[in-house]
């Protein structure tokens, strides 16, 4: 009895003091991620946003999205899936992944995809509306018009052969014969199924409504449902006139029942009044009266590019460091001796008032290829041989172009880029190429890596930090490419508007004389001058 006693005391005290043993070993923070993927039917390279843990893929408008393919995905080595990433998924919905290893990281895969469908019919006003989950197309149309006559002149449901429609849209006339009010129905074939779609004429009495209403410095932005077959138009007025002045012709980028155009040489800081009109049997219908206030005018600091320093070392695009508005890349190259970005007293452009020049030259430094570059935003540092660069500068007009002089010199790719980015860049004898870009959008340190003032960081060493035209942040964006040599020209470089509801941020503008130096590619013969740049707020 004694023995089992100490046994059953000896068995607790051991379980009491096991309990009470605390595991101090830290376990290392690793961060896991998905670092590329593979997919059948893409339209694209996917974008793999580290920041978030989130993956959109581009599909093709024929890629069966409930059937997308993904055939192969690269991932942090050592890390273990919740579920396989390669294999065939349903894009409609959201594939969410967890990477473990000390910690867990849920990242989120989602599609993209942009199917053309059309829908339209004679004296329809606005846009068709589309709820593709329920199979329902919309369009209204004139109430005098009626729905027993009704003739449709465009029906898309997807492209040809995925998508079969089994009827002609001669054969839909008559929207008063269905059973249900105002509506058709046909089968539409895809992809070895088959969907029942209502197709809805609804009466509507004539009208014309503003649904976008956006000031820039000197312009505003008009979007509207408007007529077709209907005359129509547009008024406007500082709101400090008596006057309406009605809006040219010329100005309208399209009409019919969907309204575009773009108000332009407007007082920068001014209130306007804006409304739409439509023409009818019933005399001109009005609508809402839209007060909106134009920007002002921001000038691009040194953007003739008259004014450098020396630190010592490398020449900088400002008076002094505490004025620095531009960025180079030649903190970076300096390291191997090597001036990416200088200013020039010769090969000035024709009629400038200047002296000076900037001058992009790519070169191999001693350890790595380096694009000559001048950017709007900040050199941040050197981690070993690579750099971090920081885009923008606070910006929160909304320009409509950049103008500016540029010549270029292409050179021949004698940097060899590495297996990995086949089909991604160029190879070794083939042209290079150069890039201005313009961009203006919403960006914050705390998604993007970089500062407050310039919040956009790149690392040469992580590729989904390179920035390029599908930044989910960019609101206004413009760009050419120099694919050949040229002389000194005048380039004008539109953007083109993706929300006109959020106001910018920060703006940033790109040169270089080698497009995918950030992946270390490019000719060590390219070279790219470019001086007095320009924000432009109107439109000729």
């Amino acid at each position: 009895m004694i023995i089992k006693k100490l046994a059953l005391l000896t068995i607790a005290t051991t379980l009491t003091l096991s309990s009470c043993i605390k595991n101090d070993i830290p376990y290392p923070v690793v961060e896991l991620g998905i670092t590329s993927i593979s997919v059948e039917g893409a339209s694209g390279a996917s974008t793999i946003d580290h920041a978030n843990r989130t993956i959109s893929i581009p599909l093709k408008e024929n890629t069966d999205i409930r059937n997308v393919k993904i055939t192969d995905a690269k991932y942090t080595d050592g890390a273990t899936l919740s579920k396989p990433i390669v294999g065939t998924f349903d894009m409609r919905y959201p594939q969410y992944i967890t990477l473990s290893l000390y910690q867990d990281y849920e990242w989120t895969i989602t599609a993209e995809q942009n199917i053309d469908r059309r829908f339209s019919v004679v004296g329809q006003i606005g846009d068709t509306e589309w709820d593709v989950e329920r199979c329902i197309a919309k369009a209204y149309r004139r109430a005098d018009f009626g729905l027993d006559t009704v003739t449709v002149t465009q029906l898309r449901f997807g492209p040809t052969p995925e998508y079969v429609c089994f009827r002609d849209k001669s054969e839909l006339r008559d929207f008063t014969s269905g059973k249900e009010p105002n509506t058709l129905t046909t089968i539409v074939e895809a992809y070895n199924r088959s969907e029942i779609w209502r197709l809805i004429v609804e009466p509507r009495e004539p009208s014309v409504d503003i649904t976008r209403c956006t000031a820039g410095s000197q312009v505003i932005w008009i979007a509207a449902t408007g007529i077709e077959g209907t005359e129509s138009g547009f008024r406007y007025r500082a709101k400090t006139e008596e006057q309406w002045h009605e809006v040219p012709e010329e100005w309208y980028s399209s009409k019919g029942g969907k309204l575009e155009l773009i108000i332009r040489h407007l007082t920068p800081r001014t209130e306007y009044e804006v409304y739409g009109y439509a023409i009818t049997d019933n005399g001109e219908q009005h609508s809402n009266v839209r007060t909106v206030t134009t920007g002002d005018i921001f000038t691009l600091p040194n953007g003739d590019f008259e004014q450098w320093y020396h630190n010592g070392k490398f020449w900088n695009p400002a008076i002094s460091a505490d004025t620095e508005w531009w960025g180079t890349g030649n903190q970076g190259s300096s390291i191997a001796g090597v001036v990416l970005t200088s200013p020039l007293e010769s090969l000035l452009r024709p009629g400038t008032p200047g002296s000076k020049c900037v001058q992009m030259s790519s070169q191999n430094a001693i350890l790595k290829f380096a694009a000559g570059n001048c950017f709007v935003g900040k050199f941040d540092k050197i981690v070993g041989t690579d750099g971090l660069v920081n885009f923008g500068r606070p910006y929160t007009e909304r320009p409509t172009s950049l103008k500016g002089w540029v010549k270029y010199q292409q050179g021949t790719i004698d940097c060899v880029p590495r297996p990995d980015m086949q089909g991604k860049t160029p190879n070794e004898g083939e042209p290079d190429g150069g890039i201005i870009y313009i961009a203006v959008g919403r960006w914050d340190a705390a998604t993007y890596g970089g500062t407050d003032i310039s919040p956009v960081q790149v690392d040469t060493r992580n590729e989904s930090s390179f920035f390029n035209s599908k930044n989910p942040g960019i609101i206004g964006y413009g760009e050419i490419k120099y694919d050949a040599s040229c002389d000194w020209y005048e380039f004008n470089i539109p953007l083109e508007y993706r929300d006109y509801e959020s106001k910018p941020t920060h703006i940033i503008i790109v040169c270089t004389s080698s497009r995918y130096g950030d992946y270390y590619v490019g000719s060590s013969n390219s070279m790219m001058w470019i001086d007095d740049f320009e924000l432009c707020y109107d439109i000729e």
